[in-house]
């Protein structure tokens, strides 16, 4: 995963449609073990119940007796109900999937027992299924792996208030994590790895390490991300109508054929911010992330004219320009580029540029003004790629921070 040079390759737009197998998980029933909501005006009760690999799904669910697949615990599961599960490796037969709502009061939530190692493996799942398929609110997932699903690792579609920490999910053969659907509002993407995602059928034109795609909802956040080492992109926010705000998140490595795919497609930016969404264009907020080594932009517009704000950020190492803003209304203010392609910056007449590395003689209170290059502790990327921290947040990295202190790109933490 270290920092590569390759040239030749050219922007254009994305011609994105819905992954058959992920549209056809969330329409039909019979792709997946899909929950029924309680009737209208039942109380919820909070319960616990657990799942190990030595249970039994005639069990009762108890610590003492647990099921022993997560299909079984899913098909329990209500408003309120917590299903904790045991270190070990789950190989579902079919998508986990629900349409359960939980409140706010009684979430419904997902996640190791004490923090054991758990990995959901999708190997065994028919072409094109996911591994988990939500349509409901007030979910919480965390702390486990998803992996190897022919399809997409997670999809949550048409989710509020629905919560993914402290995740990863890695080698599926689309996008690591979807949201997608109107009226998905307030949906949290925390501390989540999402790397080597692959849709090889489709020439990698697909999969993407996150995707917040065809839909709209306002107060999604995606806050401590590293999406990496994907066919496609890092974060894709294709046809998404509303507002998304992205935090504290790396993106590199994406749009490399490491797969040896034949046609392949894949476009490979860090961040495609937008495109082809209905006036008025979303105006996402980017603030203190980075994108590197990927082979087209760090930083992409992708035809989203709306006033996207990126701060603080840092654009080092990819293939075209760090920053590609040419029609959008963009307020960009102390970004860092630095060694990119064809570019440093892409700025069109309607985007404004406050103290960033390419506005010269901005006097932005960074020492060294204008277009010169302030120097970074180390351009080598290794601890970047080391291990989270205990709480799940972002590794602690000298990788691309000014060696002078100056208010200039991404801080990286």
């Amino acid at each position: 995963m270290g920092l590569r040079r390759k040239r030749g390759r050219h922007r254009r737009r994305k011609d994105r449609t819905l992954p058959l197998g992920s549209a056809v998980i969330v329409a039909s029933a019979v792709a997946g073990v899909y929950l029924t909501a309680a009737p209208e005006g039942a109380s919820a009760v909070a319960s616990t119940v657990y799942v190990s690999p030595r249970g039994d799904d005639s069990a009762s669910g108890s610590l003492e007796s647990p099921y022993r697949t997560l299909e079984k615990a899913f098909s329990v599961a209500k408003a309120g109900t917590v299903i904790e599960v045991r270190g070990g490796t789950y190989y579902p037969a079919r998508t986990l999937s629900s349409s359960v709502d939980g409140t706010a009061r009684d979430r419904v939530e997902l996640r190791p027992y004490r923090a054991e190692q758990v990995r959901v493996d999708g190997s065994r799942l028919s072409t094109g299924s996911s591994l988990l398929s939500l349509r409901a609110d007030y979910w919480t997932v965390s702390g486990m792996e998803f992996r190897n699903a022919p399809g997409g690792g997670l999809v949550c579609n048409s989710c509020a208030r629905t919560v993914f920490d402290n995740l990863s999910t890695h080698g599926n053969g689309d996008t690591g994590l979807t949201l997608r659907g109107k009226g998905s509002d307030n949906n949290v993407i925390r501390n989540l790895d999402s790397y080597d995602n692959h849709d090889d059928a489709t020439g990698g034109k697909q999969a993407d390490g996150i995707a917040i795609t065809h839909g709209s909802g306002d107060g999604n956040v995606i806050s401590g991300v590293r999406a990496f080492n994907n066919s496609d992109d890092g974060v894709d926010l294709w046809r998404w109508a509303s507002p998304v705000t992205i935090e504290h998140t790396w993106a590199f490595g994406n749009g490399e054929n490491r797969w040896r795919i034949r046609d392949f497609r894949g476009d490979g930016s860090g961040f495609q911010l937008g495109g082809d969404a209905p006036a008025p264009s979303p105006a996402h907020v980017v603030r203190n992330s980075a994108a590197w080594d990927n082979t087209q932009f760090g930083f992409s517009a992708n035809g989203n004219a709306g006033a996207i704000r990126l701060r603080r950020t840092t654009a080092y190492g990819n293939q075209a320009a760090g920053y590609s803003f040419p029609s959008s209304r963009a307020l960009l203010e102390r970004n860092l580029s630095v060694s990119n392609g064809d570019a440093n910056a892409d700025a069109g007449p309607a985007a404004v540029s406050q103290g960033n590395s390419w506005s010269p003689g901005r006097g932005s209170g960074w020492s060294g003004g204008g277009a010169a290059t302030p120097p970074f502790v180390t351009t080598d990327p290794i601890t970047a790629l080391g291990a989270r921290r205990q709480d799940g947040s972002l590794p602690v990295t000298s990788f691309l921070v000014v060696a002078d202190g100056s208010e200039i790109g991404s801080t990286m933490e």
